[in-house]
């Protein structure tokens, strides 16, 4: 239990709170492993619980009018899902699968919520989590509607980086591998316009791809590209 307590305190969600408050959740929390591929659930699934990535990562996926499978966001270590749904009862909204071999902890959503009467300032910590998630989706959306395929790209290249980059002699290196396939789908563009964007951007010494591995050669142009500086 106290291995799981000191878990759940690495999470943003739950950094800071009580001992216990973190004590009481640990005692119905427990860990999950998701294999690679692995379903962890389905979009329409009741909400039976919120989870927590402890190692390795999963994908956000949805499926599109056409049928194709859209990955909305791929979460490392540290990173929660399924929270909307276990708050709110509604069925989930997206599906997750394991894009990696994980290991996730999980807490039940009748428990959650004992602990949230029990302890307001996990509450006031929902909160503060809920609003950074609407400015994900906000982003996502205006990404979508308002900006150009590069600067969509761009945005995605640099958030990754930042995120799950490791410094490498030739810039940074993204650890998620990635396929050409995978990166059309999340940037929201066709294989093939993605293609030209890679040709003329490795031409430019900005990126290279190479069997799913992206290494990020001049992370200060792709900024420039996806306008962030400007934000």
């Amino acid at each position: 239990m106290d291995q799981i307590a000191k878990h759940l305190g690495e999470f943003a969600l739950f950094a800071n709170l009580d001992p216990g408050t973190l004590k009481a959740l640990a005692a119905h929390a427990h860990r999950r492993p998701l294999g690679k591929g692995a379903l962890l659930f389905e979009a329409g699934d009741p909400p039976d619980a919120l989870y927590g990535v402890i190692s390795g990562q999963v994908r956000v996926w949805t499926v599109s009018h056409s049928g194709h499978e859209v990955t909305l966001n791929i979460l490392g270590p540290g990173a929660m899902l399924g929270e909307i749904g276990v708050l709110d009862g509604s069925p989930r909204s997206a599906s997750v699968s394991g894009y990696t071999a994980s290991e996730l902890l999980v807490i039940g959503r009748a428990d959650l919520f004992a602990a949230i009467e029990a302890d307001p300032a996990l509450a006031r910590q929902i909160i503060t989590f809920l609003c950074d998630r609407l400015r994900w989706v906000s982003a996502r959306m205006e990404d979508s509607t308002l900006r150009s395929a590069p600067e969509r790209l761009a945005r995605m290249l640099v958030y990754l980086g930042q995120d799950q980059g490791e410094g490498d002699a030739g810039g940074v290196v993204i650890t998620t591998k990635l396929t050409q396939a995978e990166l059309a789908r999340w940037a929201l563009m066709s294989r093939e316009a993605l293609n030209k964007i890679v040709a003329r951007w490795t031409d430019e010494g900005i990126i290279t791809m190479t069997r799913g591995k992206i290494l990020l050669h001049d992370l200060e142009r792709l900024e420039e590209i996806a306008e962030i500086g400007e934000e």
